[in-house]
């Protein structure tokens, strides 16, 4: 194994990498620490060594062979080759299912039939929810409805929830001038009204 200053050489060295993976070898360093003085991934200098044994054994046999196939950093699980072509912005896979590519800047491009049934136009607003694992974009009458639904229904008779506020505060600024224990009384005489007529109407 070489000493310090010749593997220092090794690594500075302007030769390729896979020439400095093959250097350090053939030094009798291990290749995980060819990975970490290269700065590279273990896998990156198998693949190199490895191919140089399929390479000589190719020439010794006389044969032209297939080069060996090994993992790229960009063929890892989960990652698409760089050789490979751009994936669509979208795939419509039958029965309103589509599946969106998600660009590096987080955002997506909606299908066109997806734009149609929503009632969306470029720059419109679209109401949408995430519910565990799953975001559902709502259209412009869905997200009214479920509006709709968290708004109680008012009837003709009943007295209207602005009226009941502003009541309220008009009572509040009227037992603020009064003392304390008067006033305490007061609230507690609502109160126990408020209460007996909930139960009556419940």
């Amino acid at each position: 194994m070489p000493d310090a200053e010749a593997t220092a050489r090794i690594v500075a060295s302007s030769a390729t990498v896979s020439d400095k993976i093959r250097a350090l070898d053939a030094a009798g360093y291990p290749r995980a620490e060819i990975a970490r003085l290269l700065g590279k991934r273990y896998q990156h200098v198998r693949n190199v060594l490895e191919g140089d044994k399929v390479g000589r054994r190719a020439a010794t046999a006389g044969v032209a062979e297939e080069p060996a196939a090994f993992e790229r950093d960009d063929e890892r699980p989960g990652r698409r080759p760089s050789s490979a072509p751009p994936r669509p912005e979208f795939e419509d896979r039958g029965q309103g299912i589509f599946r969106l590519s998600v660009r590096p800047d987080g955002s997506v491009l909606l299908p066109p039939a997806v734009l149609k049934a929503l009632e969306l136009k470029g720059g419109s607003g679209v109401v949408a929810r995430l519910e565990g694992d799953t975001f559902i974009f709502e259209g412009p009458d869905e997200a009214l409805r479920r509006i709709r639904e968290l708004i109680p229904l008012w009837r003709p008779g009943e007295p209207l929830a602005s009226d009941e506020l502003i009541a309220e505060r008009r009572r509040e600024a009227a037992w603020e001038g009064l003392p304390f224990e008067e006033a305490r009384a007061l609230r507690a005489a609502f109160e126990a009204a408020r209460a007996k007529r909930t139960a009556e109407d419940g």
